[in-house]
């Protein structure tokens, strides 16, 4: 697809343009939190529980402990949107090297990569992953390692249904009959035509991603070294009849961010799709 045909079908999606610009503020701000708040965010550096509005020093006010509230949510959007890409990415590998596997070979290596999908479908995600990182310890990359591996299985099937509809079209024919290996028409060939609803996939796995991270760090089981949102969530809970503000306000940069992505990803499919090119 030409890249002006796509970015023309994009911006026909107004919620997906308008999320995707929410997003690019979001990611700046993550870029550049160690430029405005270039102090540790987790260091008590007011009085505690300062209301919003309250102090002008402390626009969103200070938690519990007396920590800024804006600066853990700047500091936090980069650990939360990490988290959410790469275990995105972790996500996507696993899914197009298994999905891709099954569907080119077929045969036993497909059932029993299948059924390896439907053994991990059949556990929980939130125990899995909750799992994974009480056996792995409550670091960030372990957090990514873990949402990544519960992740992968709508990926890979979605990477083998397209690979069984293009195996046997006269373009792959054709290179197997030049003699080229399978790996190479898997890669060169096969799996470019195969990526468009990938992609969409992806980067709903994004937002599923931060969902997660949210829900491990709201249970204790976060990086403590981390202001993640989900943190900042756990943390106010036991304050949420006094001091509300300090869930809801994490709490609605969660809600918007993940709505955000799964706008983009309603926009990625229309611009992807083919069958929606006159939606």
């Amino acid at each position: 697809m030409h890249r002006l045909e796509f970015i023309g079908r994009f911006a026909r999606n107004r919620g997906a343009l308008i999320g995707a610009v929410l997003i690019l503020v979001v990611a700046l701000m993550a870029l550049l939190a160690p430029l405005f708040f270039p102090v540790d965010p987790l260091r008590i550096v007011g009085q505690p529980e300062l209301w919003p509005g309250e102090d002008p020093d402390f626009p969103l006010g200070t938690d519990s402990l007396g920590r800024d509230m804006l600066s853990m949510i700047v500091h936090g959007a980069r650990a939360t949107l990490l988290i959410g890409l790469f275990a995105s990415a972790v996500a996507t590998l696993i899914g197009v090297g298994v999905g891709a596997t099954a569907g080119y070979f077929g045969g036993w290596i497909d059932e029993i990569a299948m059924r390896a999908a439907e053994l991990f479908q059949t556990i929980p995600n939130l125990i899995f992953v909750l799992t994974i990182v009480v056996i792995l310890g409550s670091t960030l990359t372990n957090i990514v390692i873990a949402i990544g591996i519960v992740s992968w299985t709508p990926i890979a099937r979605m990477t083998r249904a397209e690979f069984l509809s293009l195996r046997d079209r006269e373009f792959v024919q054709a290179c197997r009959a030049m003699g080229m290996g399978d790996l190479k028409i898997i890669v060169a060939e096969i799996l470019p035509n195969a990526l468009p609803p990938v992609i969409v996939l992806s980067s709903l796995v994004v937002a599923g991603a931060i969902l997660f991270e949210s829900a491990v760090s709201f249970l204790g089981l976060g990086d403590p070294n981390v202001a993640s949102w989900g943190r900042l969530v756990g943390d106010g809970r036991l304050l949420i009849r006094s001091s509300w503000y300090i869930c809801a306000i994490p709490g609605v940069a969660i809600m918007i961010t993940v709505l955000c992505l799964n706008l983009i990803g309603d926009g990625l499919n229309d611009a992807l799709n083919p069958k929606l090119r006159d939606r």
